[in-house]
């Protein structure tokens, strides 16, 4: 219905600012049906045909229905890409007015389903170490044959790792993801070369060559050293643990004026399109099968997109299977406060 004429008093420009800060569109009608405000399109777009015409024939629907009761509620599921989730609800004021407010639920949704998904994967990687130190356990107590003991023995050090640095990454995962940080001037070259001379020995035992490349001088900047160390360690073990024999793993620090950049490539198997979406969650792994094989985790990634948050900075991938795969943190050299 077209909108009646309506008086400009301070009240209603007020009403009208106020309603436009509101992260929820707005649909209000007077006693008649005609529309006085509307924002739905100017908060949630138009640009997806779809979307509008769901919306629109949704919030139809719902003034249509004001006679069957004063209150109703619909859920509209737009599987996209990208995917979003609308609830709508209808209010009939004591004047006879409608209100109907469109709520976007997508990103309530996303994390929800993250947080179902976390809960299962972490469970289920708990409780592999655990089942498998368990039937050791068992089996070690009733072998006598010294040489199958001392097996039995090496399995239950190689699962009890395993487990160990589930729970500690848990632990520095939780620690970042609260967001505290404690800044210092960090030279980010030098941090470079120690996390590759920690993993030097196991960059060799996989036939992995491993460099450092630090472009020019100045590398320092404002961070958390124990955070960017853990974030930059886990780029460096992901890129060899998925690196096949022969390949190379590059760190390469550059600095610019504002900003130092922190370079992982290498040269292994990739990732595919469909998990580049999804690979920084926690527990997900793009190749579950290689991962549990060398003892990852699946909280690396993770780990490092929280601590390049935490720094205000950028993390950037580019990806092709079978060529390599290239993570890029850039950080500013002065951390804004909040």
């Amino acid at each position: 219905m077209t909108r009646p004429p309506q008086p400009h008093t301070e009240e209603a420009a007020l009403w009208r600012a106020a309603a436009r800060r509101v992260p929820i569109g707005i649909v209000l009608t007077d006693p008649a049906g005609h529309v006085l405000h509307r924002d739905v399109e100017e908060k949630f777009g138009t640009e997806n045909l779809n979307q509008r015409v769901l919306l629109d024939r949704t919030i139809a629907s719902l003034l249509a229905g004001r006679e069957t009761s004063a209150e109703a509620q619909e859920t509209v599921e737009l599987f996209g890409p990208p995917r979003r989730t609308f609830r709508l609800r209808r209010s009939t004021l004591p004047s006879g007015a409608q209100l109907v407010t469109v709520e976007d639920l997508s990103e309530l949704r996303r994390l929800e389903a993250v947080r179902r998904d976390f809960v299962a994967n972490v469970s289920h990687e708990l409780k592999t170490p655990v089942g498998a130190i368990v039937l050791l356990a068992d089996a070690l107590a009733q072998e006598d044959d010294p040489t199958v003991a001392r097996r039995l023995v090496d399995r239950l050090v190689t699962e009890s790792d395993r487990l160990s640095r589930l729970v500690a990454d848990l632990l520095d995962l939780s620690r970042i993801e609260e967001g505290s940080i404690v800044l210092t001037e960090v030279d980010v070259g030098a941090l470079a070369r120690a996390v590759a001379d920690r993993f030097e020995e196991t960059a060799q035992r996989a036939s992995i060559v491993l460099r450092v490349d630090v472009v020019g001088h100045g590398s320092t900047a404002e961070g958390d050293r124990s955070q960017l160390e853990s974030a930059l360690s886990n780029l460096v073990d992901n890129a060899i643990k998925y690196s096949e024999p022969g390949g190379t793993v590059e760190i390469r620090v550059t600095s610019a004026s504002d900003s130092v950049t922190i370079t992982v490539r290498d040269e292994g198997i990739g990732i595919p399109a469909r998990d580049r979406e999804r690979m920084c969650e926690r527990c997900y792994r793009v190749d579950a099968a290689r991962s549990r094989a060398t003892g990852g985790t699946g909280l690396g990634l993770s780990i490092v997109r929280h601590v390049v948050d935490n720094h205000n900075g950028r993390l950037t991938v580019s990806s092709q299977e079978g060529v390599g795969s290239t993570f890029e943190m850039t950080l500013p050299r002065r951390r804004a406060r909040s």
